[in-house]
């Protein structure tokens, strides 16, 4: 989101022409630099008018001084050196200001913070601020400053508050539609109990009848016989409310709508092929999972098969068998090419939960996508470095497709929460020295050549000790075990000193192996709760999966736990897939559905310490 606001340049120079005369008496005439300054600016060329205007600044003293200084710091924040925007700001003394320039000063130091994603800093700018005194313009103004800020703070409540302020001074009819829709979005991320403790007004007033509307569709949107009714009751309260009937239409309609009582369940996977241990695994996950909850319903597993030369899958025939045999929902098929197949179908008449995903982001009714996606590791770790305060990362990743994709998923996800990367890099997954690779990316090469320059320019060898740069918050790492036990100790070899390791789950066997793993030391993972016998081992599946296997789970562990998921999640569809915030706590995370039907984890972070992963959060 772009938080700068361009004022028109009519606008700045017909304020600033008034602002800049001088207060000695009213026939004192403008002096030649600011005459060509402000023909700089009127040409607009705004850089060097702000520089000349910060120059005229240091000349001048009291009301004068701070216009120019004011003046100068929007021009720098109008040509995006923010830098020198905020400098200008510091040499600034608000109290020799109108009030309306004071005004002015604040919102221009709170755009500023809003462009460094700083909230807290945007909403302290513009707290002195009397909103009683402001015109309907500079009300306007500063509602959207706080609306950003509260985004950035997830403050739903306020942020609500001030949409409904907003609400009261836009004439526009697209403005007054975008801010509608905004409030609306913003009331759904707060919970029934926040929305009907903190409901504003009573009825029919209209801040009051979007609290209660929102309360509605919280409260009973897994349960549609009731939300009709509290919808009725609703516009009896508010007949002539503005809220448009669209807003929460598809709130009612979405999601799936299992009966509370489910009967038989087909599960679509392959029994030979290059799939048939993954999904062996799969399958054994799914049986522990329904022996453990005592449940009388049937499984039905039907084989996916694909023909070796038209690469043809009989998955829309064996979801037809399942329809026929009046299976309540599908589990499966697991195969990428298979759940493409399914999402062409235009009528799913029984759910899917496939057990993969797809590359497209789609979203067709009945049909979700659960799967270990590595992109879930990726975005699970760019949460996670900004939650330690993390800003600058450098990427090292393999070469290929894989690697592509995971980097990509981390790069998108940590620039989206306002981190910066510094530099990416990939290696060969052949090689066993990675010097090439490391070198640039700890910046050492930099610091050679540095040396080298010097030990030229005096004529003589100098004590030389590289140094890595100095910029990096931390190394976002892709890698599996193998390739991870040899560049954790490279990386380390090569100055990475104490900076912090971030990867995926990939670099991790899942099991325990202290003798091979003592050389991922300090290295910070995400991992299914399952891996964490404090997390599992109260888990009546898992407890008969351990026994089955003697507790060697041959690194098939997460797969196991990805089939008592599918399982469990069944009762829980109707739920998740009307209230994006719900969450289902389950064996390979914290489990959610998002608008394309996605099954989204969040998963506990860990630490190697002596060759063991150890639970960190």
């Amino acid at each position: 989101m772009s938080f700068k606001r361009i004022l028109l340049l009519p606008a700045i120079i017909l304020f600033f022409i008034t602002a800049c005369q001088p207060v000695q008496g009213p026939h004192t005439r403008p002096q030649p630099a600011q005459i060509d300054t402000l023909a700089a600016e009127q040409e607009g060329d705004f850089a060097r008018a702000a520089t000349e205007y910060l120059a005229l600044a240091n000349t001048a003293e009291g009301e004068k001084q701070a216009l120019l200084l004011l003046r100068a710091a929007r021009l720098f924040w109008q040509v995006e050196q923010t830098e020198n925007s905020q400098q200008a700001l510091v040499q600034l003394n608000d109290a020799l200001l109108s009030p309306q320039h004071q005004f002015d000063a604040s919102i221009l130091r709170a755009e500023l913070a809003l462009n460094d994603n700083q909230g807290e800093a945007a909403l302290k700018a513009v707290a002195n601020i009397d909103e009683e005194t402001l015109s309907a313009g500079d009300s306007e103004q500063l509602y959207q400053i706080k609306i950003d800020a509260y985004a950035l703070t997830e403050n739903w409540l306020e942020k609500a508050n001030t949409h409904l302020k907003l609400d009261t001074l836009l004439a526009e009819q697209t403005a007054l539609e975008t801010n509608r829709a905004a409030l609306w979005q913003t009331l759904l991320k707060l919970t029934p109990q926040a929305l009907d403790l903190f409901n504003p007004g009573i009825p029919p007033a209209d801040d009051s009848g979007w609290f209660a509307l929102a309360y509605a569709i919280k409260a009973y949107k897994t349960n549609p016989e009731a939300l009709e009714v509290a919808l009725e009751d609703w516009r009896r309260s508010y007949p002539n409310h503005p809220a448009d009937p669209d807003l929460y239409e598809n709130v009612v309609t979405a999601g799936t709508r299992l009966p509370e009582q489910i009967g038989d369940i087909a599960v679509l996977l392959p029994a030979s092929g290059p799939y048939a241990d993954v999904a062996q695994a799969i399958k054994e996950g799914i049986i522990s999972a329904h022996y453990a909850s005592g449940s009388d319903v049937r499984l039905h597993f039907l084989d996916i098969t694909t023909d070796e030369f038209s690469r043809q899958s009989n998955v829309i025939d064996r979801y037809n068998e399942a329809v026929s045999r009046g299976a309540s929902i599908v589990i499966g098929p697991l195969q990428k090419a298979s759940v493409d197949a399914l999402s062409t179908q235009t009528d799913l008449p029984i759910p899917v939960l496939a057990l993969n995903r797809i590359d497209i982001r789609l979203s067709r009714p009945n049909l979700f996508q659960f799967g270990l996606a590595p992109e879930d590791d990726a975005v699970a770790s760019a949460h996670f470095a900004r939650q330690q305060g993390y800003q600058r990362a450098v990427i090292l990743s393999p070469q290929g497709d894989w690697g592509d994709r995971v980097s990509t998923a981390f790069m998108n996800a940590w620039r989206e929460v306002g981190g910066s990367v510094l530099y990416r890099a990939s290696y060969n997954e052949s090689d066993n020295d990675f010097r090439d690779t490391l070198i640039p990316l700890m910046g050492l090469d930099a610091s050679e050549q540095r040396y080298a320059s010097l030990k030229s320019t005096l004529g003589r060898s100098l004590d030389f000790e590289p140094r890595r740069r100095q910029d990096i918050d931390f190394v976002f790492m892709v890698a599996k075990p193998l390739k991870a036990r040899q560049l954790v100790p490279q990386l380390k070899f090569h100055r990475s000193g104490q900076l912090p390791l971030i990867a995926t789950s990939h670099t991790y066997t899942g099991q325990s192996d202290p003798q091979q793993d003592i050389d991922l030391n300090n290295l910070y993972i995400p991992d299914i709760p399952w891996m964490f016998t404090q997390h599992a081992e109260q888990d009546p599946a898992y407890q008969a999966i351990q026994a089955q296997f003697d507790g060697n789970f041959g690194g098939l562990l997460r797969l196991y736990a990805m089939g008592a998921d599918a399982y469990r999640l069944i009762p829980e569809l109707n739920r998740l897939s009307r209230d994006p915030e719900s969450i289902y706590q389950g064996a390979t995370g914290s489990l959610s559905i998002n608008e394309q039907g996605q099954i989204e984890r969040d998963m506990p972070w860990a630490q190697f310490k002596q060759g063991e992963l150890e639970l960190i959060q």
